[in-house]
Order: C-alpha cells, then structure tokens, then sequence
C-alpha cells in the first residue's frame, strides 16, 4: 500500500511542527534528539489511533510513529480523505466542521470535514496523530523537526499554509478504530513541580543559594523555546573559584571548562535565570549547571506557558529511576479504555 494525503494545512498555528519520540545517540555529534517535547502525550495520540507508540523519549531505539506537535495556537487542517485522528496534551479546544470533539479519543473524519485547534486553554503543547502516520522521510532514524538545524520534518521546518501531509498505511480500518480513548485513570496530570537531581556542578554555588534555588516559585520567561526553558527570579551565588579554573573556563563565576548537557540540565548563565535545556537543546556547554530535571518531568516542563510558576524539588537517583521506568510503561496497551 502506498503513503496518501490525509491533511492539507488551511492555516498553521503559532507553531505547528512534525515530531516523532526523537532522535538519540548523536549528542557527541552535536545533533539533539529533538523529537515531541511531551513524548508521553503523542505516544497516547498514537496510541488510540492504532500507531506504533515507540519506545520512551531519550532512551529508546525506536521512534514510534510521527504527529504533529502544536504550540500556544493550533492550526487548521482539512481533512483529504477517511482516516481516524486522536488529540492530546494541552487543551486546544479541538472541533470537526465547527463542532467540539473529545481529546484522548479518536475520531473519524472524512474528506472535506475542517479540523480546527484554537488557543490552549491550559498547558501549551498539543499532539495530533493520524491512523498510520504523518509520512516524511526519516533523517537518522527520525522523522522529528528541528526547526533551528532545518533537518527532519517537513522540509525541516513548521508547517505553512497549503502544505499537505501523507501518511503511511493505517493497520486497520476507520470503524475499527474510531471511538477508542484513554482511560481517565491514566489521563496524565502536570504538576507545578519538577523533580530534579543536584549536580553535576551544585557544588560551585553557595548552599544559601542552592537552598533558594529548591525554595523559590520560579516563573517561565517568554524567552523560552524547545532549545530552553528560562526561568525568572532571584540571582544564584557562586563560591570563589581557583585561579586555574578562572584561567581555563572564564572570568565569569559561572563559566567551566566545557561539559556535555543532556535535556533537562539547569544551566545558570551568570547566577541569573536557570535555564532548563529542552529536546532542541546544545550537546556542550561552559556554564555551570546546578541540577537535571528528571526525564519523567520533562512532559511538565513542555506543558509550561509563559508566565506560569513551578518549583525545584531535589530527588536522589534511585527516585529518578523510578519515575522513569514508570513513565516508560506509558502507551501500553492497558491505557486504552475497554469497550
């Protein structure tokens, strides 16, 4: 069976971009792994309409099946032919031909029908999976966007007005699938916390302000995209460095001799405004970095709107892993809610 075009885009969204679970394993290549920012929502999306959800984000070899992921404001899309579709994440208040439609539910649609997402009325990101797929051709094993690089995705950029998406092949038919949903027990909830390990570089900062760092109620820059979330409030200290560190690293208190960052590493430029490196994020950096967010928060932290507050809590490593091997089951198929 061959791709067929299922969506022509009416008109795009703030920004509306092609994202599967990601691309890991080229960090020493200095190419992020990309991919949905909250992966445990398309992995639901996909789930519902019958997709390959993937393996976890960040860790897994396969990258599940491509959606889109839509930002703040989403688009308008109509539909070329029968096919199923699912929306999760952030509620955009999604409608078919004008009327409101179920999140976390898939939904038939048929050619001509008009698929609207307005403003999130809470979180920021919103997924839509379609049955088999958004198809476009993978870019190391990817079919994720990295807008700021221009790889992956479509032409490796969002989405414009009178693009028309394909999809793979669907494994079942419309009937079959439509009208399944997740089961509101496993509804996925954002907390305003977001549990982080210290390190590796806490102990460059003095303990009053690694204690303000965990006490403070940090607010979202609008200065923060995929490659960084930064975040306001007050200034972090350093302890006085060796002259050797000044030397090799930088006269700045918060420069080191450049280390490798992963998603979730706290940079603080300077002492001001943490910034939480995202899936789009560098693969080295000279600042020191006071702590990671767990990569079970990492949906949380992509479901933060400008302006919204959250706070740091410090967990040990066992904990972490805990959480990820949990957040890991998401998309088995014990979610879907049994007709």
């Amino acid at each position: 069976m061959h791709e067929l075009n299922v969506l022509e885009v009416l008109q795009p969204g703030l920004q509306t971009t092609v994202q599967d679970l990601g691309r890991p394993g080229y960090l020493a290549d200095g190419i992020p792994p990309s991919g949905a920012f909250d992966g445990p929502a398309l992995k639901l999306a996909n789930l519902v309409v019958g997709n390959d959800v993937g393996d976890y984000v960040l860790v897994g070899t396969d990258p599940g099946a491509a959606g889109l992921e839509m930002l703040l404001a989403g688009p308008t899309l109509r539909a070329l032919g029968s096919t199923v579709i699912a929306v999760t994440g952030a509620d955009m208040q999604p409608r078919v031909n004008g009327e409101p439609v179920p999140m976390w539910t898939s939904i038939a649609v048929r050619a001509g029908d008009e698929i609207a997402l307005g403003a999130a009325r809470t979180g920021a990101r919103t997924y839509l999976a379609v049955a088999g797929g958004i198809a476009v051709p993978p870019v190391l094993g990817s079919r994720a966007t990295n807008v700021r690089a221009g790889i992956g995705g479509y032409a490796g950029r969002a989405l414009q007005t009178r693009d028309v998406l394909a999809a793979r092949p669907r494994r079942r038919r419309v009937e079959e699938l439509a009208g399944r949903r997740i089961r509101r027990d496993r509804l996925p909830g954002y907390r305003p916390v977001l549990r982080v390990v210290l390190g590796p570089q806490d102990h460059l900062f003095t303990p009053e302000s690694v204690r303000t760092f965990l006490d403070t109620a940090w607010r979202l820059s609008p200065i923060s995209d995929r490659m960084g979330c930064r975040f306001v409030g007050p200034p972090l200290h350093f302890l006085p460095r060796p002259d050797h560190l000044v030397g090799q690293a930088g006269s700045d208190p918060s420069n080191i001799v450049d280390d490798a960052i992963c998603v979730g590493s706290i940079q603080v430029p300077s002492g001001l405004e943490p910034i939480v490196m995202g899936v789009d994020g560098p693969s080295l950096g000279g600042y020191a970095k006071i702590a990671t967010v767990i990569s079970a928060d990492l949906p949380a932290l992509a479901q933060l709107r400008p302006g919204d507050s959250v706070r740091f809590c410090a967990v040990d490593s066992d904990e972490a892993l805990e959480a990820h091997i949990a957040a890991r089951s998401i998309g088995f198929p014990d979610f879907l809610e049994k007709k």
